[in-house]
């Protein structure tokens, strides 16, 4: 799972795990998401397809945490089985709730007249989970007899419709969607089963799982630096909720981690970098939203977040990437406690207030000034390189047992630990 504000190289981190396991389930969020594989030389970047899909012996599950836009998956289905991928052992949840039209109509109306703007990607994702919460929600199971779809769609695109004309917007026609949807059912169906069902069978059965989070720790709704949250659990509880296993499934944790650290949108950023630094990082690391293209906010790693995000997870080891984007940098900071008018503090505190108001502290360390995306073994890398992640180590308190050091799936350096 990722530790940050999302983007933190998740979808290389499963693609490079997923031959050790025989299940691969995303349990959370929706086509909000951005997983970025490198596939025999081509760039692919999956959004609710699992990244395990790219290991042909492994099961990939969409479990019901999360939320479809039937139409959009197929999409994406489509362009990746153009890339030479078969998609034989897909499996789609029934229970997982749909993202509807007025969703995203709504998650637009929602943003611009807000006061405080999120920076949502706007494709639905939170008017879907409000549905849920809400008890309003159609599922992807509704979606395979047209007169229940028609029997529960109507009532709530007639409610939204109301909200849309409080907003001075333009109704949604429930008839210009519903055959495209329906369709989307008949061509999804062959994929759906009951996934909590299969998903303890195959646990019982003793089949190794992978969970594939997907946003980041400090985007969770309850423990991320609310309002500028997403709307689900990108921490532990959401691997339950989402999947329909139990604690009792769960026997490690993966925490993943840029070398330094970025943020989408709106929302307090403590090690944030505005100057020729920040800039650098950007370029080098490439860090531009693999879902919406923006331009990432960048910064030093925010070593009191990212103990935070260990914390809540009980994240047992550290995958870490992008460690090349700091090669050619004279001078590298950790942040290492934040100062406000109180004082200083090693303590992330996610009120709004608090943690817009704090500047990271931060201790420096010499470059590496070598290349490491050649080094296959960690003794080799570049000395000062090693203190730099010792440091991190110390400071969060368990080991960093994965490093990435380049786009492609061997430039990944595995620890014994």
């Amino acid at each position: 799972m990722g530790l940050q504000w999302g983007d933190e190289g998740k979808g290389k981190a499963i693609d490079f795990l997923a031959s050790d396991y025989e299940v691969v389930i995303r349990y959370q969020g929706g086509h909000n998401a951005g997983h970025t594989i490198y596939f025999k030389g081509k760039k692919i970047v999956l959004h609710l397809l699992p990244s395990g899909i790219f290991s042909p012996e492994t099961v990939s599950v969409i479990g019901n945490g999360v939320v479809i836009n039937p139409v959009e998956l197929l999409k994406e289905m489509k362009a990746v089985e153009n890339s030479g991928i078969k998609l034989d052992n897909l499996i789609l949840s029934s229970m997982a709730p749909l993202i509807l039209p007025m969703h995203q109509k709504l998650d637009m109306i929602y943003e611009n007249s807000r006061y405080i703007k999120i920076g949502t990607t706007k494709r639905g994702i939170g008017p879907a989970y409000e549905d849920l919460t809400g008890r309003r929600s159609l599922f992807v199971k509704d979606l395979f007899d047209r007169d229940i779809f028609l029997r529960k769609v109507k009532p709530l695109n007639e409610y939204y419709n109301r909200i849309v004309e409080v907003y001075g917007g333009e109704k949604i026609d429930m008839y210009s969607y519903v055959d495209s949807y329906i369709e989307a059912g008949a061509d999804l169906k062959k994929y759906t089963k009951d996934t909590v069902y299969l998903l303890n069978s195959l646990f019982n059965k003793g089949k190794k799982i992978l969970f594939e989070g997907a946003q980041g720790s400090l985007l969770d709704i309850n423990f991320g630096t609310f309002p500028y949250v997403t709307s689900s659990n990108p921490t532990v509880g959401g691997i339950f909720t989402g999947s329909g296993l139990s604690h009792k499934a769960l026997d490690k944790i993966i925490g993943v981690t840029k070398a330094y650290t970025t943020r989408v949108g709106g929302g307090p950023f403590p090690s944030e970098l505005t100057d020729s630094t920040g800039e650098y990082l950007r370029k080098k690391g490439n860090e531009f939203g693999a879902t919406t293209g923006r331009p990432r906010r960048v910064g030093w790693l925010d070593l009191v977040a990212l103990k935070y995000a260990v914390m809540i997870n009980g994240v047992d080891s550290l995958f870490l990437t992008k460690l090349d984007v700091l090669d050619d940098l004279d001078e590298i900071k950790l942040i290492t406690s934040y100062k406000d008018i109180s004082g200083e503090s090693k303590e992330f505190i996610s009120y709004l207030e608090y943690i817009e108001s704090v500047k990271g502290i931060g201790n420096s360390f010499p470059g590496w000034k070598e290349r490491t995306d050649q080094v296959v073994k960690y003794t080799d890398l570049p000395v000062n390189s090693k203190r730099y992640i010792k440091f991190i180590e110390d400071y969060v308190g368990i080991p960093v047992e994965f490093i990435s050091n380049g786009v492609k799936r061997d430039q990944t350096i595995r620890r014994s630990i």
